[in-house]
């Protein structure tokens, strides 16, 4: 594992994918003269469940209030881009074997396409410089290069994460693991709630959060950061089984609906955004974007 430092958190929080360039299902990079805004949406019914194969027509995508038309859709199963950011603080020591099973148990879990990169923080930030599929080079890192130790700067962390996937085309994820609350005040490292929300908007982020419940639940800003982004969150105990939680977790992401559309106006401004679907399901998705 690799420390990688935040020199400058501004600039980190102005990359983004280049709105001409975008992915579809199939992995083909489209472009377009305009910018399309990729929305992830999430489809449950009354009972909880995943509703994988709803029609365009299903959905309604609301920009300010105002429809949107439409112009990119697709069910297919979607490939994952994900950063792994696993709490590595000194109280986590006794739940460390349960959080590297549960990550070998998510590497072991991967479809070809799939690409994982993983981090860690506590006494450093730590990232590998591997976005990779590979299983087995994958597991090497989660067996030989996390170890619990130090406070827990989650915010700096996430922000870390995110820069570290911030050129990379289609969905984006960052999946944290933490037991506590942000500590903040690593040397070198810069990075609050407002950086962390202001990276994930105007990146496109997916935010999921998964709280080892040891000492307190997981901070409420955390949970509004995973629900304005359309991500989600979780509460286990340290000795629970990780691997349903992850497991879950790749379930949703890789039945979630991808839809496409056109800013209204593309005034440099953040905007409300609302997915509707049909009578007794819910789509979750991101709340805002910003129409750049």
């Amino acid at each position: 594992m690799i420390g990688v430092r935040l020199l400058a958190l501004a600039a980190a929080v102005a990359v983004a994918v280049p709105p001409a360039s975008r992915q579809d299902p199939a992995g083909r990079v489209f472009h377009s003269t305009t910018q399309t805004v990729p929305v992830y949406a999430t489809v449950r019914d009354k009972a909880g469940r995943l509703v994988p194969d709803l029609p365009r027509e299903a959905f309604e995508i609301r920009d300010n209030g105002r429809v949107a038309p439409i112009t990119v859709f697709s069910n297919e199963i979607q490939p994952l881009t994900v950063v792994l950011m696993l709490d590595m603080s000194g109280s986590m020591t006794a739940g460390f074997q349960v959080v590297r099973n549960g990550t070998l148990g998510f590497i072991n879990a991967l479809l070809p396409d799939d690409r994982v990169r993983i981090g860690s923080f506590g006494t450093e930030i730590g990232l590998s410089p591997h976005l990779s599929g590979d299983k087995a080079l994958l597991t090497r890192i989660a067996s030989e290069e996390l170890w619990p130790g130090g406070s827990t700067p989650l915010w700096e962390a996430l922000c870390a994460g995110m820069q570290s996937l911030a050129n990379e085309p289609g969905r984006k994820v960052v999946l944290g693991l933490t037991d506590g609350a942000d500590a903040g005040g690593l040397a070198g490292w810069k990075g609050d709630f407002g950086d962390t929300r202001k990276l994930a908007v105007r990146g496109d982020f997916l935010v999921y959060a998964v709280g080892v419940e040891s000492l307190m639940p997981l901070e409420k800003d955390l949970i509004e950061l995973t629900d304005e982004t359309g991500g989600g969150h979780f509460q286990v105990s340290p000795t629970e089984d990780l691997n349903a939680v992850f497991a879950r977790v790749a379930d949703e992401l890789r039945h979630q609906y991808v839809l496409g559309f056109t800013p209204l106006a593309l005034d440099g401004k953040e905007h409300k955004l609302e997915v509707r679907v049909g009578a007794g399901m819910t789509a979750r998705t991101r709340k805002s974007f910003v129409a750049k």
